[in-house]
């Protein structure tokens, strides 16, 4: 698949890169709220072409559903398989990633498999398993990167030897095959926090970052690692944020990351109940009381999405004085920037537990 990476790079990079642009969200009202259907655990990809791809779960099946036009309408959603035994809630879930006609989703079962569509979600390939000893990624956390020149990189949870630890894999045909699994970070105190969403996120020069939540010496901290495009290692882990989390137990609780300048990357995340953005230099700023943080790009600073009690609320880092309420009974945000400073696309779940519904809104 040589050719599919030539070949889509450019333009992946320049809409990378485009995520950065300014936009007016506070000025700018929602442009559509959209109820697509029954399910939970929704995740985004965009296309350098605007092209929003929505995945999602629904019992033990996996459905996706495609945009034209920036998630302002979707087309009927498309089951991509039955999963028995999917691992979905409290973050587990598929992940899908997109580029041109080629999409790519993951998910964990019994295993961390791949599905992939090279007709635009026509059609879709049987499950190739992605962890290369057996049972390993049996918690069920995961997710999946793109790459400037159209590399897959996914990070999970991982059991193989007795306790958890981070691990990974590369996949440079669009999820068709897996590399070898690689450790990008093994705690000195055992083990990782065992129940966090770890996250992983592409720069538009082809920087990676992999966060987590640590377990050291009683504390839950968040944790950051890099690779740089030009190697194949991943830097030495290093600690976000000021303060200190020591809890028996995990939040189940990962945050997420942002491309900041080159090589940088900031985060937002939560501590103690209190949300915090945490960028690439200077120290860490709370937002506010909640949980389950998403972030994207505004220009000098970030709009933040989290749950606060029933609700999501939002705010812009350094301009929101106080968080925005934007849905009620509503949880577990993903949130993702549109090429060319073009707005936003959140998703989320919305309405009673026992029967949940997706929700699409363009910002």
């Amino acid at each position: 698949m040589l050719s599919l990476r030539l070949r889509t790079s450019s333009w992946i990079r320049s809409s990378l890169a485009l995520f950065a642009t300014s936009w007016a969200v506070a000025e700018s009202p929602r442009v559509r709220r959209l109820e697509v259907a029954p399910g939970i655990q929704p995740q985004l990809s965009v296309t350098a072409e605007g092209h929003v791809w929505l995945v999602y779960a629904n019992a033990g099946d996996i459905h996706v559903a495609s945009s034209p036009d920036g998630g302002t309408t979707f087309a009927p959603p498309v089951k991509v398989a039955t999963v028995p035994k999917l691992m979905a809630g409290m973050r587990r879930g598929p992940r899908i990633a997109a580029v041109g006609n080629h999409v790519t989703v993951t998910a964990v079962a019994q295993e961390l498999i791949a599905f992939h569509s090279s007709d635009a979600g026509k059609t879709w390939s049987e499950p190739v398993t992605i962890n290369d000893a057996p049972t390993s990624a049996r918690e069920g956390l995961h997710d999946l990167a793109l790459a400037p020149d159209g590399a897959l990189f996914v990070t999970w949870l991982d059991l193989r030897n007795g306790t958890m630890e981070l691990w990974g894999s590369t996949s440079h045909d669009a999820g068709r095959t897996w590399e070898k699994n690689e450790t990008v970070y093994r705690s000195p105190d055992k083990s990782i926090c065992t129940c966090c969403q770890p996250s992983a996120l592409f720069d538009a020069a082809g920087n990676l970052a992999v966060m987590w939540r640590n377990s050291l010496e009683g504390s839950r901290d968040l944790w950051l690692s890099t690779r740089a495009a030009d190697r194949r290692e991943f830097s030495p882990a290093k600690k976000l944020g000021e303060g200190t989390w020591k809890l028996d137990g995990c939040p189940m609780d990962g945050g997420r990351i942002i491309a900041s300048n080159a090589g940088e990357f900031s985060a937002v995340w939560q501590r103690a109940g209190e949300v915090f953005f945490c960028p690439a230099v200077g120290p860490e700023i709370k937002l506010g009381a909640g949980k389950q943080p998403v972030a994207v790009p505004t220009g000098a600073q970030p709009l933040v999405v989290w749950q606060q009690g029933a609700d999501l609320v939002s705010a812009t880092v350094g301009v929101s004085s106080e968080p925005t309420i934007i849905a009620a009974e509503a949880r577990y945000p993903v949130l993702l920037p549109l090429p060319n400073g073009h707005g936003a696309v959140l998703a989320y779940e919305q309405g009673p537990t026992a029967t949940p519904h997706v929700v699409v809104e363009r910002w």
